[in-house]
C-alpha cells in the first residue's frame, strides 16, 4: 500500500504537477509488487524558519530524501558540492539560498535523521543510510562534467530523470541499515492521518473541528510566546543585563502577540467567509422553497435542507464567537504580562547601583538589540549567527539562571549574590564581544552573492554568482563560473583562476582546472603535480588518483613511487581509511602507508563497505551484512 499525506501544497504548480507524477509512479510499482509498502511525504517542514523537504520515500528498507527538479534539459555539474549547477545554461541552485541540490539534500539529510531519531529506534533504522534523490521531472541529458563529478558523490545518492525511474532506483538503495516493517509503517500512517484530520480543517470540516484547530493554534503560539518565564517578583539590586532581557522580552512578546492575532484573524476570516457562503446557501434554499409546491415531495427535502443549513449557521456563529472570545482572553492575558513586565523594568531602572568592587565596564554592561524574529524560530537565528551565536545564547541563559538566583537574595548574604550577578555579567560581556566575532554569511541581491554581517549589513558587495560560507576567515566565491577565496574584508586571498574550489580542509583547499585536480597550500601556492581525481585531505591525508593508481599524499611532495597503490581509496576516517585491493575492500591506519608489510589486520576481505561512523562500518561479506567495530569484530 501506498501512504502518502502532504503536509502543506506546493507552491509552486510545477512542484505540484511534479509530486503527483511522483505519487503516481509509487503506486503504479505497488501495483507490480504488491509486498511493498511505501509511505510518502510531501513538502515537509521539520523546524520554524527551516526550508521544507520537497518529498520523503519510507519503505522497508530504505528512506530517501527528495529534492523535486520540476524541469529537465542538459546538466553541467561544474563542481559537485561547491556552487550551482548548471541546467540547459540557467544556474540550477537549492532551496533556500543552498548552493545546489546536493548541498539542500546533505543539509536536509541531518535535519531528518535527526528528526526520525525520536521515531525509530536503532533496531530498526541507522539514520546514518538515508538515501538521497535529485528528481527531475522531464528527461535529461548529462554535459561531460557529470560523470566524473558524481564520482566523488556520496554512498546513496542519485541523479534520476522523471519519476517512473524512482521505484527501481529505491530497490537499488535499499540496505541492512533500515529494518521496518509493514506494520511500523501502517502505525506511523494512521498517526499521520490522524494528524492531517486534526490539524487541517478543509473546506468541508465541520465548525467544531475549526473551532479545535483555532485553539489547537492559540494555545500552540502561546506556548511558544514562553510567557510563563516571566517573574512574578522583581530582582534583588539592580542588574542592567536583567533590564535589557526583560526589555528585550517585553517587545519579543508584544511582537509575537501580534503574531498570534494575525494568524486567529486570519481562520475568522476563513470562517467568516464560509458563514457567508451558507448564507447564500440558505437564499437559494428559500426561493426554491417558495417557487415548490406546498404538497410536493422535494418541498420537504428542500426544508430538511434548509433546517440543517441552519444548523451548521448556528455552528459556525457559536465557533466564531468562541474563537473571538477566546482571542481576547489571551490578549487580556498577554497584556497583563506585558505590563507586569514594565512595571518591573521601571522598578530596576529606578533602583541605585549597589556599590562593588571591580571594573565599571562590568556594571555598565547592556545587551545590544536583539534581531526581530518576524516568522522564525529563535534557533534558526542562532543557528544562522554561528558557534559564537551558540556561545551568547548559553551566556544569556546563564544571566537569566542567574537574575533568577537574585530573586531569593534574602536567603543568602548580599555580597554573595552581587557577586553572583557580577560573575553572570562578566560572562554575558565576553559572549557578547564574541557574538560580535561571528563570520559574514552569504546573502543574494539581483542574482548576485554578496556577505553580510549577522545584523544583515553588507560587508562584501553583491559581486559573486556563487558564496559560500565563512570557513576558518575565508569563503569561496566564483565570478561567471570561475572560482577563488576571499577573506571577511573581501579581500582577494587567491585570484579567481579555477573551474571549481573546494573549502579549506586541514591546510589545504582542492581545486580543479579542467578534468584534473590539485591542491593549494594557506598562501595560495598550488602543488607542483596534478591528479585525475582527488578527495579533500582528511587527518593529515588525502586520497588522489594519477596513471599509478590511487594512493595517498600528505602535502605538496607528491612521491616518486607511492609505498602503497589501491584500487579504490577514500579520505580517513576515526583514524581509519576504506580502501579497495584486488581481493577487496579493507580498512587500513596511517601506520599502513608507512608500511604495508604491516597487513590490514583485524579487518578482513569485505564485497561492500562504508567509512566508519561513530566507531562502526557496514560492511557485507559472504553474503551477509552486518556491522564491525574498529577492531574488526562483528557488533551484535
Amino acid at each position: 500500500m501506498v501512504y502518502s499525506f502532504l503536509a502543506s501544497p506546493f507552491a509552486d504548480a510545477a512542484c505540484a504537477d511534479h509530486y503527483a507524477a511522483l505519487q503516481a509512479a509509487l503506486q503504479a510499482a505497488l501495483q507490480a509488487d504488491a509486498s511493498t509498502d511505501t509511505l510518502l511525504l510531501g513538502n515537509l517542514v521539520l523546524e520554524d524558519g527551516a526550508a521544507p523537504l520537497d518529498a520523503v520515500v519510507v519503505r522497508p528498507h530504505s528512506i530517501t530524501l527528495l529534492v523535486l527538479v520540476p524541469r529537465g534539459g542538459q546538466l553541467s555539474i561544474p563542481a559537485l558540492d561547491a556552487g550551482p549547477w548548471q541546467l540547459d545554461g540557467a544556474l540550477l541552485t537549492g532551496a533556500d539560498n543552498f548552493d545546489n541540490p546536493l548541498a539542500q539534500l546533505t543539509a536536509q539529510r541531518q535535519e531528518l535523521a535527526a528528526w526520525l531519531g525520536s521515531r525509530f529506534t536503532p533496531a530498526q533504522a541507522d539514520l546514518r543510510y538515508i538515501s538521497s534523490v535529485v528528481l527531475f521531472a522531464a528527461p535529461v541529458s548529462y554535459a561531460s562534467d557529470v560523470e566524473l563529478a558524481l564520482k566523488s558523490a556520496p554512498n546513496g545518492f542519485r541523479l534520476l530523470s522523471a519519476a517512473p525511474h524512482l521505484p527501481q532506483a529505491l530497490q537499488e538503495l535499499a540496505g541492512s541499515g533500515i529494518n521496518l516493517t509493514a506494520e511500523d509503517l501502517a502505525e506511523w500512517a494512521a498517526e499521520w492521518e490522524a494528524f492531517t484530520q486534526a490539524r487541517q480543517p478543509t473546506a468541508a470540516a465541520g465548525p467544531a473541528q475549526s473551532a479545535r484547530y483555532l485553539g489547537e493554534k492559540a494555545k500552540a503560539l502561546w506556548r511558544w510566546l514562553g510567557a510563563d518565564d516571566v517573574p512574578d517578583d522583581p530582582a534583588y539590586g539592580y542588574v542592567p543585563a536583567v533590564s535589557a532581557a526583560r526589555t528585550q522580552e517585553k517587545e519579543q512578546l508584544e511582537q509575537l502577540r501580534q503574531q498570534m492575532q494575525a494568524d486567529l484573524s486570519a481562520q475568522l476570516q476563513a470562517l467568516e467567509a464560509r458563514e457567508a457562503e451558507r448564507e447564500r446557501s440558505i437564499a437559494q434554499l428559500r426561493t426554491e422553497l417558495a417557487q415548490a409546491p406546498a404538497v410536493a415531495p422535494q418541498a420537504a427535502a428542500l426544508e430538511a435542507r434548509l433546517a440543517d443549513e441552519n444548523r451548521e449557521k448556528a455552528a459556525l456563529e457559536a465557533a466564531m464567537q468562541a474563537s473571538r472570545a477566546e482571542s481576547a482572553a489571551r490578549n487580556q492575558e498577554l497584556d497583563a504580562k506585558i505590563q507586569q513586565l514594565n512595571q518591573l523594568i521601571e522598578k530596576l531602572n529606578s533602583q541605585p547601583i549597589p556599590p562593588v568592587a571591580g571594573p565599571s565596564s562590568w556594571a555598565t554592561t547592556t545587551l545590544p538589540a536583539k534581531p526581530r524574529l518576524p516568522r522564525v524560530g529563535k534557533a534558526a537565528v542562532y543557528k544562522q549567527l554561528g558557534a559564537a551565536g551558540s556561545r551568547a545564547t548559553a551566556w544569556l541563559n546563564e544571566g537569566r539562571r542567574r537574575a533568577q538566583e537574585l530573586r531569593a537574595g534574602h536567603q543568602r548574604p548580599r555580597v554573595a549574590v552581587v557577586a553572583a550577578g557580577l560573575a553572570a555579567l562578566g560572562l554575558l560581556g565576553w559572549g557578547l564581544s564574541h557574538l560580535g566575532e561571528s563570520p559574514p554569511v552569504p546573502y543574494q541581491e539581483n542574482g548576485r552573492w554578496g556577505y553580510a554581517d549577522a545584523k544583515g549589513n553588507p560587508v562584501v558587495s553583491a559581486q559573486y554568482t556563487a558564496a559560500t560560507p565563512f570557513q576558518d576567515g575565508r569563503a569561496v566565491v566564483a565570478k561567471d563560473g570561475i572560482y577563488g577565496v576571499i577573506d571577511k574584508k573581501g579581500q582577494e586571498v587567491i585570484a579567481p583562476a579555477y573551474d571549481a574550489l573546494y573549502p579549506y580542509a586541514d591546510g589545504y583547499a582542492r581545486a580543479r582546472v579542467g578534468d584534473a585536480y590539485t591542491f593549494l597550500d594557506a598562501d595560495g601556492e598550488e602543488f607542483d603535480h596534478f591528479f585525475s581525481k582527488a578527495l579533500d585531505f582528511s587527518d593529515g591525508y588525502a586520497a588522489v588518483l594519477d596513471h599509478r593508481g590511487w594512493y595517498y599524499i600528505d602535502g605538496p611532495k607528491i612521491p616518486d613511487k607511492p609505498v602503497a597503490l589501491f584500487t579504490e581509496a577514500y579520505s580517513f576516517s576515526e583514524g581509519l581509511a576504506r580502501v579497495k585491493l584486488p581481493d577487496g575492500y579493507t580498512f587500513i591506519t596511517p601506520d599502513y602507508l608507512d608500511d604495508p608489510s604491516r597487513g590490514t589486520e583485524p579487518f578482513g576481505r569485505y564485497n561492500q563497505a562504508t567509512d566508519f561512523d561513530k566507531g562502526q562500518a557496514w560492511v557485507m561479506q559472504d553474503g551477509r551484512t552486518f556491522l564491525i567495530d574498529k577492531d574488526g569484530a562483528e557488533v551484535k
